[in-house]
């Protein structure tokens, strides 16, 4: 089961030393770039919560896939909805083909506003962040109706499971393979075991993590 912690921009650095020492072993953590360097070189994985479209270069305030790579990152979240609304897909695209190209692992975001239609939504963005990617076998989807995240609200398993079934169905026709399918959005110790129900792949976890005891009763749960 894959659990994701995003820290997001949240944690101090005296928070921070406490914390890396104190999660499971057996999560994604992903804190803010400032803060990467001091979750290296320990049991768990560590991912980045945002990579730039470009190559390095005079690009200042940008981070590249292939400085992320070096480090010893393996993940990069892409897409968060917290970060859609300034980029475009054609963005969005680039930014999983460069991490791809520099063999980092991507969490792909993808998920709807309230005032949306799910499915024409879901497939606009899985089609259009990974057109041109051919082998999708480091690509996982983390699925987050936008209108729960921060909420406390969920959506219920019969509606998460056939929004899942659905991204299947994406996938099966167009690149004849399966996903692998997270769920985020306002995850936490409260919600779990209702949640562990659906057929997923793990979740993505956000202000939730920040909580390392929070975060250590949702991995239990999950074991």
């Amino acid at each position: 089961m894959i659990v994701v912690a995003n820290l997001k921009a949240y944690m101090t650095y005296e928070d921070i030393l406490k914390y890396k020492d104190n999660i499971p072993n057996n999560v994604i953590v992903c804190p803010s770039n400032l803060h990467i360097p001091f979750f290296l070189n320990h049991n768990y994985k560590v991912g980045i919560q945002d990579i730039s479209i470009y190559d390095t270069g005079a690009h200042t305030g940008e981070i590249c896939a292939s400085q992320v790579k070096e480090l010893g990152v393996e993940y990069a979240i892409i897409g968060h909805s917290e970060r859609r609304s300034k980029e475009t897909d054609d963005e969005i695209n680039k930014k999983v083909l460069k991490a791809l190209e520099n063999n980092l692992k991507v969490i792909l975001c993808i998920g709807e506003n309230k005032d949306e239609n799910k499915n024409e939504k879901i497939e606009y963005q899985i089609l259009n962040d990974l057109k041109n990617v051919s082998n999708l076998d480091n690509v996982i989807i983390a699925y987050e109706p936008v209108w729960c995240i921060g909420t406390g609200v969920t959506p219920t398993n019969e509606q998460i499971e056939e929004t899942i079934k659905f991204i299947q169905s994406i996938f099966q026709k167009n690149f004849t393979t399966n996903a692998k399918i997270l769920y985020g959005g306002s995850v936490d110790k409260n919600n779990i075991n209702t949640l562990k129900k659906i057929n997923l792949s793990g979740f993505l976890i956000g202000k939730a993590s920040t909580d390392y005891e929070h975060l250590k009763e949702i991995v239990d749960s999950l074991s």
